[in-house]
Protein backbone atom coordinates (compact mmCIF):
# COMPACT_ATOMS: atom_id res chain seq x y z
CA UNK A 1 0.00 0.00 0.00
CA UNK A 2 2.69 2.56 0.80
CA UNK A 3 4.13 1.81 -2.54
CA UNK A 4 1.01 1.93 -4.60
CA UNK A 5 1.18 5.50 -2.71
CA UNK A 6 4.39 7.11 -3.35
CA UNK A 7 4.08 5.59 -6.82
CA UNK A 8 0.72 7.75 -7.09
CA UNK A 9 3.01 10.76 -5.58
CA UNK A 10 5.42 10.66 -8.11
CA UNK A 11 3.23 9.97 -11.17
CA UNK A 12 1.05 12.84 -9.79
CA UNK A 13 3.85 15.66 -8.65
CA UNK A 14 6.49 14.03 -11.89
CA UNK A 15 5.29 16.54 -14.53
CA UNK A 16 5.56 19.31 -12.40
CA UNK A 17 9.81 18.74 -11.72
CA UNK A 18 11.60 19.21 -14.68
CA UNK A 19 15.74 19.84 -15.49
CA UNK A 20 16.74 23.83 -15.24
CA UNK A 21 19.21 24.68 -17.54
CA UNK A 22 21.93 26.99 -15.47
CA UNK A 23 22.48 30.00 -17.01
CA UNK A 24 25.50 32.09 -17.19
CA UNK A 25 25.06 35.95 -16.68
CA UNK A 26 27.59 38.33 -17.86
CA UNK A 27 28.37 41.06 -16.27
CA UNK A 28 29.44 44.32 -18.13
CA UNK A 29 31.19 47.03 -16.67
CA UNK A 30 30.41 50.09 -17.65
CA UNK A 31 32.17 53.71 -17.02
CA UNK A 32 28.91 56.00 -15.58
CA UNK A 33 29.83 59.27 -16.20
CA UNK A 34 26.11 60.31 -15.08
CA UNK A 35 27.88 61.71 -11.41
CA UNK A 36 30.67 63.25 -13.24
CA UNK A 37 28.02 64.94 -15.38
CA UNK A 38 26.50 66.32 -12.00
CA UNK A 39 28.92 68.15 -10.85
CA UNK A 40 30.56 70.36 -13.82
CA UNK A 41 33.69 71.55 -12.55
CA UNK A 42 36.96 73.55 -13.73
CA UNK A 43 40.61 73.65 -13.59
CA UNK A 44 40.47 76.98 -11.61
CA UNK A 45 38.76 78.68 -8.94
CA UNK A 46 38.72 82.40 -7.79
CA UNK A 47 37.83 82.94 -4.04
CA UNK A 48 37.71 85.81 -1.46
CA UNK A 49 38.11 85.57 2.44
CA UNK A 50 34.93 87.19 3.48
CA UNK A 51 36.09 86.86 7.28
CA UNK A 52 38.92 89.02 7.09
CA UNK A 53 37.70 90.94 4.67
CA UNK A 54 34.35 91.90 7.36
CA UNK A 55 36.59 91.58 10.75
CA UNK A 56 39.73 93.42 9.09
CA UNK A 57 38.72 95.24 6.04
CA UNK A 58 42.14 93.00 4.64
CA UNK A 59 41.55 92.09 1.14
CA UNK A 60 42.89 88.27 0.82
CA UNK A 61 42.03 87.13 -2.65
CA UNK A 62 43.21 83.49 -3.40
CA UNK A 63 43.95 82.08 -7.16
CA UNK A 64 43.81 77.80 -7.19
CA UNK A 65 44.78 75.77 -9.96
CA UNK A 66 43.43 71.96 -10.08
CA UNK A 67 45.95 69.50 -10.76
CA UNK A 68 44.01 66.30 -10.37
CA UNK A 69 41.10 65.06 -7.92
CA UNK A 70 43.29 65.52 -4.67
CA UNK A 71 46.30 68.38 -5.07
CA UNK A 72 46.14 72.12 -6.19
CA UNK A 73 48.40 74.85 -6.34
CA UNK A 74 47.75 77.99 -5.36
CA UNK A 75 48.61 81.60 -4.90
CA UNK A 76 47.05 84.05 -2.42
CA UNK A 77 47.21 87.93 -2.69
CA UNK A 78 46.74 89.66 1.09
CA UNK A 79 46.05 93.70 0.98
CA UNK A 80 45.53 95.48 4.28
CA UNK A 81 43.26 98.01 3.15
CA UNK A 82 42.54 99.35 6.79
CA UNK A 83 44.78 100.57 9.24
CA UNK A 84 46.96 98.51 11.20
CA UNK A 85 44.91 96.15 13.38
CA UNK A 86 45.07 94.25 16.42
CA UNK A 87 44.44 90.86 14.34
CA UNK A 88 46.76 91.42 11.68
CA UNK A 89 50.55 93.60 11.18
CA UNK A 90 51.12 92.66 7.85
CA UNK A 91 50.10 95.17 4.90
CA UNK A 92 50.88 93.21 1.95
CA UNK A 93 51.77 89.65 1.29
CA UNK A 94 52.16 86.83 -1.76
CA UNK A 95 51.46 83.46 -0.85
CA UNK A 96 52.32 80.21 -3.05
CA UNK A 97 50.78 77.14 -1.28
CA UNK A 98 50.25 73.30 -2.20
CA UNK A 99 47.44 71.78 -1.50
CA UNK A 100 46.11 68.04 -0.62
CA UNK A 101 42.55 66.91 -0.60
CA UNK A 102 42.16 64.08 1.77
CA UNK A 103 38.43 62.06 -0.22
CA UNK A 104 36.50 59.42 0.55
CA UNK A 105 33.62 58.06 -1.71
CA UNK A 106 31.64 60.97 -1.44
CA UNK A 107 34.49 63.92 -1.81
CA UNK A 108 36.15 63.67 -4.71
CA UNK A 109 37.35 66.49 -7.38
CA UNK A 110 39.43 68.95 -4.90
CA UNK A 111 37.02 69.51 -2.76
CA UNK A 112 36.12 68.50 1.30
CA UNK A 113 38.63 68.06 4.33
CA UNK A 114 42.36 69.33 3.04
CA UNK A 115 45.97 69.84 4.22
CA UNK A 116 48.25 72.81 3.19
CA UNK A 117 51.52 73.68 3.25
CA UNK A 118 52.35 77.34 2.26
CA UNK A 119 55.00 80.31 2.01
CA UNK A 120 54.57 83.97 2.84
CA UNK A 121 56.48 86.81 1.34
CA UNK A 122 54.84 90.12 2.74
CA UNK A 123 55.80 93.41 4.02
CA UNK A 124 55.26 94.11 7.82
CA UNK A 125 54.76 96.85 10.06
CA UNK A 126 58.44 98.39 9.39
CA UNK A 127 57.97 97.56 5.46
CA UNK A 128 60.69 94.99 5.34
CA UNK A 129 60.17 91.91 3.33
CA UNK A 130 59.40 88.60 5.68
CA UNK A 131 59.20 85.21 4.40
CA UNK A 132 57.55 82.62 7.09
CA UNK A 133 56.72 79.28 6.07
CA UNK A 134 52.86 77.50 7.46
CA UNK A 135 50.56 74.32 7.84
CA UNK A 136 46.62 75.02 7.50
CA UNK A 137 43.82 72.87 7.27
CA UNK A 138 39.97 73.07 6.16
CA UNK A 139 37.39 71.89 4.23
CA UNK A 140 36.02 72.86 0.95
CA UNK A 141 32.40 72.42 -0.37
CA UNK A 142 31.65 73.10 -4.00
CA UNK A 143 28.33 73.26 -5.49
CA UNK A 144 27.21 71.84 -8.43
CA UNK A 145 27.38 75.44 -9.97
CA UNK A 146 30.81 75.65 -9.29
CA UNK A 147 30.29 78.01 -6.25
CA UNK A 148 32.44 77.10 -3.52
CA UNK A 149 32.38 77.42 0.42
CA UNK A 150 35.31 76.96 2.33
CA UNK A 151 36.43 77.00 6.23
CA UNK A 152 40.27 77.24 6.90
CA UNK A 153 42.67 77.58 9.79
CA UNK A 154 46.65 77.57 9.71
CA UNK A 155 49.71 78.69 11.18
CA UNK A 156 52.91 80.22 10.04
CA UNK A 157 56.03 80.68 11.60
CA UNK A 158 58.53 84.04 10.32
CA UNK A 159 61.80 82.57 9.13
CA UNK A 160 63.45 86.17 9.13
CA UNK A 161 64.31 88.50 11.85
CA UNK A 162 61.48 89.56 13.22
CA UNK A 163 59.50 90.88 16.31
CA UNK A 164 56.73 88.89 15.29
CA UNK A 165 57.37 85.02 15.28
CA UNK A 166 53.89 83.79 13.79
CA UNK A 167 50.93 84.53 11.88
CA UNK A 168 47.79 82.71 11.91
CA UNK A 169 45.95 82.48 8.79
CA UNK A 170 41.93 82.14 9.60
CA UNK A 171 39.19 82.39 6.96
CA UNK A 172 35.59 81.85 5.50
CA UNK A 173 36.49 82.18 1.79
CA UNK A 174 33.60 82.12 -0.91
CA UNK A 175 34.70 81.71 -4.31
CA UNK A 176 33.80 80.40 -8.01
CA UNK A 177 35.23 77.86 -9.87
CA UNK A 178 35.61 77.66 -13.85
Amino acid sequence: MKKIFLFSILLCFGHIVHGQEESVQKVQIVKDSSLEAAFPEGKNEIRINALSFLVEEDLNIFYERILNKSSSLGLSMFINAGNEGNLTHRKFAINPYYRFYFYNSKEYGAKGFFGEVFSSFASVKNESLQVSLGLTIGQKWVTTSGFSFELFVGTARYITDTDLEIHAPVGIAIGKRF
